[in-house]
């Protein structure tokens, strides 16, 4: 199996599977009890949020543990908005969020929070200027991710995040995709709140955090769940000791993030103009931005992505932005924010690597790929081809 799907989820490292397997060992207290086993673990938490808050340029205090980026999308969401009611309250996102950030929203809406979505150009970027139009005297959050997880179009969030914060409104971004694949940092980002997905760079499923502005945390008024006083009272339960473990270790790997980015693009590079080679009329979406070095969202002429993704699933692992269920098909709403056509977005695929990648497993990739594709006849009609 070659697997080139690492922004759904990546391998753990065995660094990370070692630090993970020797928690679950001991000390297995809960971090908050008192006792000798109960202060180990707290100190292993500790030591935690010192490596993530340094990955990201923050600081210890500004960092709280979650299950994953769904529920710090979550806590950063409805505890920026407060208790809904008679009070008018604005939230702005853009179109081609994660499901993590537009549900909460959706479910805010019925509640009466206005929510506005601000488009995307051709290559999959919000305009700033959009945003200064879009914000209102009731504005009290802007979410916009860092980057897309479908094509890694990674958003002018600087730009973006110091004209919500000039109008004294939050600003929050989804970094899952982009934490560990590229440099982050809170300061030079200029945003209030980030949140980030420990299995998106080889940490374990089911731990996460969210980096809330120290400034900023009084603001925080609302809760997702209600419990002891767990996070400094911002995220109750008794904290996932041996994931967190696991996610330090993943953060103390990804120090060294701008040199595995550089080795990982120069992969996506070489694996885009393989399959150039071997495919004709391959045209990249999102290809006139700035994009994470992991991720190639191509559009194949002739083929079903779907299709593609079933006839592979025991070689190759990659995934198609558009979804098929009973009934019919439906093309991806981040392809077409950007103005892909159905049939356009049914013909993409989204292609990621890893720092474990190698090109001896692209070169594979791609001639599995090219075979499928002929085997399947290039040029086809109708929905689910590329015109």
């Amino acid at each position: 199996m070659v697997y080139l799907d690492n922004n759904a989820s990546t391998k753990p490292a065995p660094e990370v599977v070692e630090a993970v397997c020797r928690v679950l060992a001991g000390p297995y207290g809960n971090p908050s009890s008192a006792h000798t086993p109960g202060k180990e673990a707290k100190a292993i938490i500790e030591e935690a949020r010192f490596e993530v808050a340094r990955l990201i340029g923050a600081v210890p205090e500004e960092i709280f543990f979650t299950s994953g980026g769904t529920e710090s999308n979550n806590i950063a969401i409805f505890g920026a908005v407060g208790e809904t009611g008679r009070e008018k309250k604005h939230v702005i996102a853009s179109l081609i969020e994660h499901p993590a950030i537009t549900n909460p929203l959706e479910y805010l809406k019925k509640a009466g929070v206005a929510i506005t979505y601000l488009p995307v150009d051709r290559n999959g970027l919000v305009n700033p200027e959009a945003l200064k139009e879009a914000l209102t005297e009731n504005t009290v959050l802007v979410t916009i991710m860092h980057a897309n997880n479908e094509t890694g179009v990674l958003q002018p969030i600087r730009e973006l995040a110091s004209i919500a914060r000039g109008k004294g409104v939050l600003f929050h971004t989804d970094a899952a995709q982009s934490v560990g694949k590229t440099p982050v940092n809170v300061e030079r980002l200029g945003v209030d709140m980030l949140s980030l997905a420990g299995h998106k760079f080889h940490a374990p499923k089911g731990v996460g955090a969210l980096y809330i502005r120290k400034c900023m945390q009084g603001k925080i008024k609302n809760r997702v769940l209600f419990g002891a006083g767990h996070e400094r009272g911002m995220r109750p339960g008794t904290e996932n000791t041996p994931g967190i473990a696991g996610l330090a270790m993943a953060c103390r790997i990804a120090q060294g993030v701008e040199q595995t980015a550089e080795k990982t693009e120069h992969l996506r590079d070489f694996l885009l103009a393989f399959l150039k080679d071997a495919i004709a009329g391959i045209a990249v979406n999102g290809a006139g931005a700035v994009r994470l070095p992991n991720t190639l969202n191509v559009r194949i002429p002739g083929a079903d992505a779907s299709e593609l993704v079933l006839a592979l699933a025991d070689s190759v692992a990659f995934s198609a932005g558009s979804a098929c269920h009973e009934g019919g098909k439906s093309a991806s709403k981040v392809l077409k924010a950007m103005g892909l056509t159905d049939d356009e977005a049914f013909c993409s695929v989204r292609i990621s690597l890893s720092r474990y990648t190698t090109r001896e497993e692209l070169k594979e990739a791609v001639a599995l790929l090219q075979k499928t594709v002929l085997q399947a006849g290039q040029g086809r009609s109708g929905q689910g081809s590329c015109p």
